[in-house]
């Protein structure tokens, strides 16, 4: 019997991070997630030239990393003209993390690592501060079964947000 396997398209993992791309992603969890490439979801920053060539210029031998628009990343990674390609998602905020899930790229699991809400926010870790549209975007993500992690680094110990939700 031939089984022909298909090469695709696998996003490891999808971050929320205001700061869309730093060291701390390049360093820690490209390694991690044995990574290839970084795919930056932002409208602001896919319309901003200057900006998507800097994110753009972090790539490397063996990593690629690509800006795009929201649907335009959802399109992408929907693409199954590519070969074999293990993708870390990355977006600036919840809003556009809902935006993805709503336009039909599902994902079991998110990863909060950069949220700086500092006026009127709670603070739950010092790179985690949320506002009021960001804890209920959180609560629509669990109740569509998708489980909310904060770590900034693969090494860290991951907290469940429901252990620090406000009762």
């Amino acid at each position: 019997m031939d089984v022909t396997l298909r090469e695709t398209k696998m996003v490891i993992v999808v971050r929320v991070d205001d700061r869309l791309l730093h060291g701390q992603i390049i360093c820690a969890w490209v390694p991690f997630a044995n990574a290839d490439s970084l795919l930056v979801a932002s409208d602001e920053a896919a319309s901003d030239s200057l900006v998507s060539d800097i994110i753009e210029a972090c790539g490397c031998k063996g990593l690629s990393v690509y800006v795009k628009s929201i649907e335009d990343s959802v399109r992408y990674v929907s693409d199954t003209d590519e070969a074999d390609e293990r993708i870390i998602l990355i977006t600036g905020d919840l809003h556009d993390a809902m935006r993805i899930y709503e336009k039909g790229m599902r994902f079991t699991s998110l990863n909060l690592g950069n949220i700086h809400h500092e006026e009127n926010g709670r603070k739950i870790t010092p790179s985690i501060i949320v506002n009021q549209e960001d804890e209920e975007i959180i609560g629509r993500f669990e109740s569509l079964g998708v489980k909310i992690e904060i770590r900034d680094v693969p090494a860290s110990k991951p907290i469940d947000y429901r252990s620090v939700k406000v009762k």
